[in-house]
């Protein structure tokens, strides 16, 4: 069988190239911009079929399950979700590999190519970062849209179609997935990294003197600067409920650290309420529509407390902890605080009692179906009662190392280790079939998105892989 022909390589538009350039049925508008854009691939076509993937087993068997018991076989067959007659087929791939910039067998060295992160999804697109360059792919069939080129290799960040990241001198840029139109905002406007949330078409970003800035993404100006709120922002926004809100210092940073919470307005960016803390407060914190969970550190310990997110006013203040907070999660009446000694503490959302605790905790919990889907020791799958931390199901051993936190979708459970990707029953835990040969890219900040059924991913070997999960 003859294999398909491999598209051409995307055609340039040069930054020195203005007004409409039309590129296989697209019509772009260059601009003289210190961002280049890459343009499409071919217009549509057949798509590359996929890669069959390789036999796991002996005599090039498919990924069917081992020999099980009967009692396994009838699970089996009640699917995923534990209904019988509604079954789930086990992962399959559903395009791909598709690379991503310099591979490794190029004669490059590993260590000096830039990672290439986990994507993110916007608008039917995926847009996987690596380096400076962004790279769009199609959902539906990977194949690759545009190559944006930005002179910065910070985190994009998408929202109403746009796609905002910073260019050369930490300028601002915006791209639409839409119009296929780039963007270079006006110098004065600045996005400070890891200083900036984007909420429905607005960025609010924390400027060096800790001011709060709304930029409108889709008409590209200022919307308002904080005003009326007497302390100096130094997290990332938070937008909840129609708030922006903000862990501050009324004081030098150095002199205090961070020691109130502040809550503006989102319409015109004025102060609502400030309330300052009796000690000083970790960066790890939380937002609902109903209130703000921050982590107060009075040595030698930790206390969470409860900020009602309309008035400031203080709700409760939890048990006091040992060790260094490491992440909060807010699910239903339970908000979960783990530390980066594994401890993870279940504190009621009402009265601020400590339920239960957990050791040897090593990922974030994971609400799945009125359960706490919990990893310890990096290898064992849990499932506890949120109220009491009772086990629900037996307690499931991973053949290898789990790289995130479990996966859930549509009442069915899926863990990504070593060995791969396994499907879980979410009534019992237990793998179904063999686990599906997968590895992932490193991302401190990333993980694969997950979208109507199908997994979107960037393995080890920097490509992007689409898994249908049922």
């Amino acid at each position: 069988m003859d294999r398909p022909e491999t598209p051409p390589n995307p055609t340039r538009v040069s930054n020195r190239v203005t007004g409409p350039v039309t590129v296989h049925g697209h019509v772009f508008q260059a601009q003289n911009l210190s961002v280049t854009v890459v343009g499409l691939l071919p217009g549509p076509g057949p798509a590359v079929p996929a890669e069959k993937p390789e036999p796991t087993h002996p005599k090039g068997r498919d990924d069917s399950p081992p020999p099980s018991s009967p009692e396994e076989d009838l699970e089996r067959r009640k699917g995923v979700g534990g209904k019988r007659g509604r079954g789930r087929r086990l992962p399959s791939r559903a395009w791909g590999p598709v690379p991503v910039g310099v591979q490794q067998g190029s004669g490059k060295d590993r260590s000096t190519l830039p990672t290439v992160r986990q994507p993110m999804h916007l608008d039917g697109s995926l847009v996987v970062g690596e380096g400076c360059r962004l790279h769009i792919l199609d959902t539906h069939d990977g194949r690759r849209r545009l190559l944006v080129l930005a002179g910065n290799d910070a985190r994009p960040h998408l929202d109403s179609g746009q796609v905002c990241f910073l260019g050369l001198n930490k300028q601002i840029n915006t791209f639409d997935l839409h119009t296929g139109r780039q963007h270079r905002w006006d110098p004065r406007h600045r996005l400070h990294e890891g200083m900036t949330s984007v909420s429905r078409g607005t960025a609010f970003t924390v400027g060096p003197d800790g001011s709060v800035t709304a930029l409108d993404l889709l008409r590209r100006h200022r919307r308002w600067t904080m005003k009326g709120v007497a302390c100096e922002i130094v997290s990332a926004p938070r937008v909840s409920g129609g708030d922006v809100f903000g862990l501050g210092c009324t004081k030098r940073a150095s002199e205090r650290g961070v020691d109130c919470v502040a809550a503006l307005h989102e319409e015109d960016g004025s102060g609502r309420w400030l309330s300052p803390t009796a000690s000083p407060l970790s960066g790890v914190w939380s937002v609902t529509d109903d209130a703000v969970y921050v982590i107060e550190m009075p040595p030698p310990h930790i206390r969470l407390v409860a900020l009602d997110s309309a008035t400031g006013a203080r709700r409760w203040e939890s048990d006091s902890f040992d060790g260094t907070p490491a992440d909060l999660t807010a699910a239903g009446e339970t908000v979960f605080l783990r530390t980066t000694e594994r401890q993870l503490h279940a504190v009621d959302t009402h009265s601020g009692r400590t339920r239960w605790s957990a050791v040897g905790i090593s990922r974030p919990p994971t609400m799945a179906d009125g359960r706490v889907l919990l990893v310890r020791n990096a290898r064992m799958l849990l499932a506890v009662d949120p109220a009491t931390g009772q086990d629900v199901w037996p307690r499931r051993p991973s053949n290898g190392t789990l790289l995130i936190a479990p996966l859930v979708t549509d009442g069915a459970i899926y863990t990504i280790g070593h060995t791969g990707l396994t499907a879980r029953n979410a009534a019992t835990g237990r793998a179904l079939g063999s686990p599906y040969n997968m590895s992932l890219s490193p991302d401190d900040h990333g993980t694969p998105v997950m979208l109507d059924g199908v997994l979107y991913f960037t393995n080890a070997r920097r490509e992007v892989e689409a898994v249908c999960l049922n």
